[in-house]
């Protein structure tokens, strides 16, 4: 089934995921793990090497596959706060083997996840060669979809739809840098300027607004350039187009969740982003998700609640029918899959003309060309 040629680019939601971002040389998660497991050899004291290798254990028994950091990191932060009513993978791990935990093992607990927060936010800066390829590549996926499907604004040579959604789960500052730094086009990320201060502040009432005259985006999971100011507790947008760390004595953390933890989505900004997702996909016919491999079970089911005849999901992904038949089978419909691995530097284009072949007998720009206002 194709999708109507009545479509345009008012109708797209785009839904990034960590594939989104590796051809800029930032891990993805499976990355993570074995680039922090040599940070632990480099740089650890023996409990905390053993109490990440007996949790990591612990779940791979039980589940029989191998686990990424998010989860070993789940079990952390439940140890860290322990309650019996906490649930997910700390439940795992009890069942193998678990008394309640003592101050020595919380303590463990907190410095490895200290050494892991450390680790991301450095992770995730944006390499100085990857610059360029993020111009190239995403001027020519969001051109095409501005140009193909119509409705669109336009800055010099940078097209765009101003109600575009767009959802990520990745911490860096890739689109970030795009759209400010390289296309020159305003985005909200659901900040406020505050004079009197000269800061942008966070206003989770903001993430609620429709409508609001510029792409939205919506950092599911944080941000490394989300900090969290020392006496008010604000958090704070730090624009930098390389995504550096600015910790000191003015803020003492990253708005990043290290992984999503239960409670956290309860509160804001981050129940407010999930419910603009839930609403953007309700309201939108058409969902492009680049490089996500659905393992969020919370963002998962509302991907399955969502979607019905109506609704048109595109999946490009380098393992994309396995993340369909083993986290979306339920799915029945319009769903195009794509095993590609975006942004590739030899084929990135034409993997992007593809995409556009998802939703249009006959794109007007070929994989060849760059699509220009």
């Amino acid at each position: 089934m194709t999708v109507e040629k009545t479509i345009n680019s008012s109708d797209i939601v785009f839904f990034f995921g960590a594939g989104a971002s590796a051809p800029f040389n930032i891990p993805t998660m499976k990355q993570f793990v074995t680039d922090f497991e040599k940070v632990l050899e480099e740089d650890a004291t023996k409990s905390e090497r053993l109490t990440y290798k007996e949790i990591k254990d612990a779940l791979e028994k039980r589940l029989k596959r191998q686990v990424d950091i998010e989860a070993v990191f789940t079990v952390i932060d439940g140890i860290i706060n322990y309650s019996p009513e906490r649930l997910g993978f700390l439940s795992l791990y009890c069942a193998t083997k678990f008394d309640t935990p003592n101050s020595d093992k919380k303590l463990t607990c907190t410095l490895l996840r200290r050494k892991f927060r450390n680790f991301v936010s450095s992770e995730c800066c944006i390499p100085q060669e990857a610059f360029s390829k993020i111009k190239e590549i995403y001027h020519d996926f969001f051109n095409r979809f501005a140009l193909e499907l119509g409705n669109y604004n336009e800055n010099g040579k940078y097209a765009y739809n101003s109600n575009w959604t767009m959802f990520t789960t990745n911490y860096d500052l890739c689109l970030e840098y795009y759209w400010r730094e390289v296309a020159h086009v305003a985005i909200d990320t659901g900040f406020d300027f505050e004079r009197v201060r000269n800061v942008t502040v966070l206003r989770p009432y903001k993430l609620l607004q429709e409508s609001t005259g510029l792409i939205q985006l919506f950092k599911l999971h944080g941000s490394v350039d989300w900090l969290i100011e020392k006496g008010t507790n604000d958090v704070i947008e730090v624009e930098t187009a390389k995504g550096q760390s600015h910790m000191g004595r003015k803020y003492k953390g990253e708005m990043m969740l290290y992984p999503i933890a239960e409670k956290e989505l309860y509160l804001d900004p981050y129940v407010s982003m999930i419910l603009r997702l839930n609403r953007e996909l309700e309201k939108k016919s058409t969902w492009v998700v680049i490089g996500y491999s659905f393992a969020d079970p919370v963002i998962r089911e509302i991907f399955l609640r969502k979607f019905n005849s109506k609704k048109k999901l595109v999946l490009v992904h380098k393992k994309a029918s396995e993340v369909y038949r083993e986290r979306l089978s339920h799915i029945k419909g319009d769903v195009s899959l794509m095993e590609k691995q975006f942004g590739m530097e030899n084929t990135f284009r034409q993997t992007n003309h593809q995409i556009m072949h998802k939703l249009k007998d006959n794109p007007v720009f070929k994989a060849s060309e760059e699509p220009l206002p």
